[in-house]
């Protein structure tokens, strides 16, 4: 089996903080963090980019809301015209209704399927969880990942620094 990085194990989310931040410091890029809760201050630090998903999102709800008028639209002026009472084949006020309607579901489809690419589900398994220490089952513990991919990787340097940055346990992690 394969190396996939080094896991440090930390008490607190102050310790997974610092440890984090020292090794950007010292030129880590490929990292990650796994804790019980969000810690705001780690988003800056692992460089987290931002998520696209709300333009996803509006663009569903868009298309959704704008698809449904078209067919209506269709179905009512090109399709099969019925003059009911005079009124113009186009009324618009009753159509924007289930526009509207259509654009909430095209949106929560659009918020679904975005959320599902974003995470890169589904995916059955993931390194992380061939490690000893990490279980959730434990509860109350941060981790800090660094990849075997991170050019400044070097697998006694890595443990050895994780150490003095305040880790509990550090272990490999195998692929």
């Amino acid at each position: 089996m394969s190396l996939y990085g080094v896991m440090a194990v930390f008490a607190d989310s102050e310790g997974l903080v610092e440890a984090a931040r020292g090794m950007r410091e010292r030129g880590y890029r490929r990292m990650d963090a796994f804790s019980p809760f969000p810690v705001k201050e780690l988003d800056g630090i692992l460089e987290i980019p931002k998520t696209r998903l709300p333009w996803v999102v509006l663009a569903g709800g868009i298309a959704g809301a704008a698809l449904v008028y078209g067919l209506i639209w269709y179905s009512v002026e090109i399709d099969y015209p019925i003059n009911v009472g005079g009124r113009p084949l186009h009324s618009w006020p009753p159509f924007v209704v289930i526009a509207f309607e259509a654009g909430i579901l095209g949106a929560a489809f659009a918020g679904f399927l975005g959320l599902l690419a974003a995470n890169g589900l589904p995916r059955y398994h993931h390194p992380i969880f061939n490690a000893e220490s990490f279980s959730y089952a434990r509860g109350g513990q941060f981790y800090l990942l660094i990849e075997a991919a991170d050019p400044k990787y070097r697998k006694g340097v890595t443990k050895g620094q994780l150490t003095r940055l305040g880790a509990e346990v550090v272990e490999e992690v195998k692929a």
